[in-house]
């Protein structure tokens, strides 16, 4: 997980990141058959910093823990 430091945002900056968590969940769960998926921390802004620096893809994995639930992690 990345370093976390706490700082004053815009209510959107907080709505497009809630979005930005919503759209990769339901990516992840659609394509690999989950029921749940959690994206825990600071995720979406991790994922939100590197599409603006101009990476497209992730090294991720999904931890189980249960038959049809993970937990999303970049590496």
């Amino acid at each position: 997980m990345g370093k976390s430091i706490q700082a004053r945002i815009d209510e959107s900056l907080a709505d497009t990141l809630e979005r930005i968590r919503k759209e990769i969940a339901d990516e992840f769960k659609k394509k690999y058959n989950l029921d749940e998926i959690t994206i825990h921390g600071t995720l979406s802004s991790q994922i939100a910093a590197a599409k603006i620096m101009g990476k497209n893809k992730f090294n991720f994995k999904i931890r189980k823990v249960g038959l049809n639930r993970g937990i999303l992690e970049l590496l």
